[in-house]
């Protein structure tokens, strides 16, 4: 049986609407800011060691001057102060200098970008810092390898107990525990385990201490560092901008790693393309990972779903990749990963920076065309502005092009994956765009709700005979109030197309902070129809009992 496909062009609805709301109350004593705290494992700027740099980049995302100070170790006067204008960015090394954790507090509460940027050799690798409110007390990576016979040449997973009392450390990869550590508070561990490979990676504080936790690798002559992916992050759906198989441009291996935290086999399946085009379903065990790759091939955005994940059940995904003799690794987004700004710290195109390379990678996650906006640095003027169909992507360059900090903005509210891919002379790095969540910008106050697509397919054939296709939606509550008796009220399609779910459809409690809900809806697709649009209203109380529509 050839499957019939119908292309859905889904319309935006993202605004909000408060229909009730109380006065805020205003104090007669100003209250002090709240300082931000954004944290690096570690530093290293040493020769001896193959670092030919390694510099700290601070972005200033406020509308007015900021200040920020560099914290190295347990050091209690700052090493570095800044006063970093408007839009503006400052960058900040220490020669000769190792060791760890760094931390960049903006002391005035004000919202940073920061990233590291380190050259290892000739190769190049740029890190996000984890901002406070972020931090968890788990993590997980897809895979660990020290096997000198893959080019492995040091493979260290750094802990940072970033909290106020002794953290118990745990690691495992699989199912055997690798090690137990106490690590006092500030401190830091960075173990090592020789000739050992395979996956899941987890690292956990049993007593519940909040940890910056990343993993080092050196392959070959090429330097990576990867952040952990927070317990509370994991999710069944991930996805990259991205995939590149193609061994005349230099890529020796390109691999989906897809992991496997639970007791019991899940199953998960790989799409690559505009089309959403099914490169296969993976069988995967109880703690173990697979490494599907795909030769030859190169297309984007990349989506990975768990086919069987019922009730906490969780997959966690990563790609690596082989460019030349340098080696990448990047972190696979959860839908609360997606936003509609994203920021990086840096662009730089110049040939005199030995840059052979720089794509931003722009995928549209959401419903409806976005139209984004690219700001480089001070410039109020887009450095580009383009439109992206939904579930489309575009990869764009800036030659001659330098500085920071980068904004990346959908205008109507769509959920973007952004990445930056950088080839610094014969290395590859990509770096995955920050959202505000991830540098600490406020989060609103009442319930914040978002719609996401997941997927599109024929249930059963049964369903295909009766032109009722299934679509997979998500609202997730990105405002702080939790999002109570949540339900969708109202689903309207275009082209003849009807739904086939019954509304009111109860949603239930929807938790502030990420929390989500799943729900199908089934339309009925008339014989013919290729495309339509479709809208979706929802509603939800806060805890004062006020109504709140979306749609």
């Amino acid at each position: 049986m050839h499957a019939r496909r119908v292309a859905l062009t889904f319309f935006a609805c993202l605004v909000s609407l408060v229909v009730l709301f109380l006065a805020p109350a205003f104090s007669a004593q100003a209250q002090a800011p709240v300082p931000k705290v954004y944290y690096f494992n570690w530093y290293d700027s040493k020769p001896q060691n193959g670092m030919n740099g390694n510099w700290i980049v601070i972005g200033n995302l406020e509308d007015h001057q900021a200040t920020a100070a560099v914290y190295f170790g347990n050091e209690s006067t700052p090493r570095e102060t800044l006063t970093i204008d408007a839009k503006d960015r400052a960058l900040v090394t220490w020669p000769n200098t190792i060791g760890g954790p760094v931390k960049v507090v903006s002391p005035g509460g004000d919202t940073l970008v920061v990233t590291q940027r380190v050259v290892y050799k000739n190769s190049f690798n740029e890190v996000g810092a984890v901002e406070e409110s972020s931090l968890d007390d788990t993590y997980h990576f897809t895979w660990y390898d020290s096997k000198p016979q893959n080019g492995m040449k040091g493979n260290w997973i750094l802990v940072t107990n970033a909290d106020q009392q002794e953290a118990q450390v745990e690691i495992y990869i699989g199912a055997q525990k690798m090690g137990s550590y106490s690590v006092p508070a500030g401190g830091q561990i960075t173990p090592s385990f020789r000739n050992t490979i395979g996956g899941p990676v987890k690292v956990t504080s049993t007593n519940g201490q909040r940890l910056v936790v990343s993993q080092r690798v050196i392959c070959n002559d090429g330097f990576n560092e990867v952040m952990g992916m927070p317990d509370r992050e994991l999710d069944t759906v991930y996805f990259f901008t991205w995939y590149d198989m193609k061994k005349a441009w230099g890529m020796k291996g390109n691999w989906i790693l897809i992991a496997n935290g639970t007791g019991k086999t899940l199953e998960a399946e790989v799409f690559i393309g505009a089309g959403a085009s099914s490169r296969g379903t993976y069988s995967i065990g109880p703690y173990q990972s697979v490494t599907p790759y795909y030769p030859d091939l190169v297309d984007g955005p990349v989506r990975v779903v768990c086919k069987n994940c019922t009730g906490s059940d969780k997959i966690m995904v990563s790609q690596r990749i082989l460019y030349k003799d340098a080696f990448e690794e990047v972190q696979g987004t959860p839908p609360a990963g997606l936003s509609a700004e994203q920021y990086f710290g840096w662009y730089d195109l110049t040939a005199q920076n030995s840059m052979n390379g720089n794509w931003l990678l722009v995928a549209n996650q959401g419903v409806g065309t976005a139209t984004v906006d690219v700001f480089l640095g001070t410039s109020p003027t887009p450095l580009d502005t383009y439109s992206i169909p939904e579930g489309g992507r575009v990869t764009r360059q800036y030659p001659g092009v330098m500085g920071g900090p980068v904004r990346v903005v959908s205008r109507d509210g769509q959920p973007l994956m952004v990445s930056q891919r950088v080839i610094f002379k014969e290395s590859f790095n990509e770096l995955l765009g920050l959202t505000r969540q991830d540098v600490g910008s406020p989060v609103a106050p009442d319930p914040d709700l978002s719609l996401y697509r997941l997927n599109v397919y024929w249930a059963s054939m049964a369903d295909y005979q009766a032109n009722l296709l299934s679509v997979d939606m998500r609202v997730a509550n990105n405002g702080l109030s939790d999002g109570l008796n949540t339900s969708v009220t109202s689903i309207t399609a275009t082209a003849g197309v009807t739904s086939a779910t019954p509304v009111p459809l109860s949603l239930g409690n929807v938790a502030g902070g990420g929390g989500y809900a799943n729900f199908t809806v089934k339309y009925n697709v008339p014989a013919g129809v290729k495309a339509f649009n479709t809208a979706i209203q929802s509603q939800c109380q806060d805890g004062g009992g006020n109504w709140h529509y979306f749609g």
